[in-house]
């Protein structure tokens, strides 16, 4: 995985805001495979373009996923 956009060290693990900024990082990741899979579809490059188009989606499925326990974080924070 790549390292994060920001310095995160000082935020607590489980926290509504590490949780933020690790689906921030995989919705990064959708936008990187999202791009290159127009590229492959400009190339032609069929298998390019699947193994691109996967990639997003299983990085978009781990940010949704990530974002569905906000909402328990934001009560354990209360």
């Amino acid at each position: 995985m790549n390292a994060p956009l920001r310095n995160t060290d000082h935020i607590a693990h489980g926290s509504t805001e590490m949780l933020r900024e690790c689906a921030a990082e995989c919705l990064n990741m959708v936008s990187f495979y999202a791009a290159l899979a127009t590229d492959y579809a400009a190339i032609p490059d069929d298998a390019g373009l699947n193994y691109a188009t996967r990639q997003a989606v299983a990085a978009m499925r781990q940010a949704v996923g990530i974002l569905a326990m906000l909402p328990a974080a934001k009560e354990d924070d209360r």
